[in-house]
């Protein structure tokens, strides 16, 4: 939805973490990916900058340090970063968030 556009809601069952990403209009442009945590997960960026965030559980990156990220850690990718292999640990979601700028503002 439009973020200048007059919202609201009503939570039904219990406090919730909530997930906006905003971007401006007519200079840059964005998408969300929802994806369930359940094996192994191949990520290849291609956006500006690719976001990827575990919501409600960790992950390990399989590489040479394998370093772990825990719930609501954040990597951040540029469009030449390498395809990223994750491990999950426990079940989740991990969105992916990529941003990119219009053309008219290289």
């Amino acid at each position: 939805f439009a973020g200048d556009v007059p919202t609201s809601a009503a939570l039904i069952s219990g406090p919730i973490t909530d997930l906006n990403v905003m971007t401006r209009r007519g200079r840059m442009a964005h998408g969300v990916e929802r994806m369930p945590l359940s094996g192994e997960i191949r990520i290849s960026p291609r956006a500006d900058k690719t976001l990827v965030l575990a919501a409600n559980a960790g992950f390990r990156l399989l590489t040479d340090d394998a370093p772990s990220l825990g719930p609501l850690d954040t990597l951040i990718l540029d469009r030449h970063s390498p395809e990223l292999r994750l491990q999950p640990q426990g079940q989740g979601l991990l969105f992916v968030i990529a941003l990119d700028r219009l053309a008219a503002n290289h």
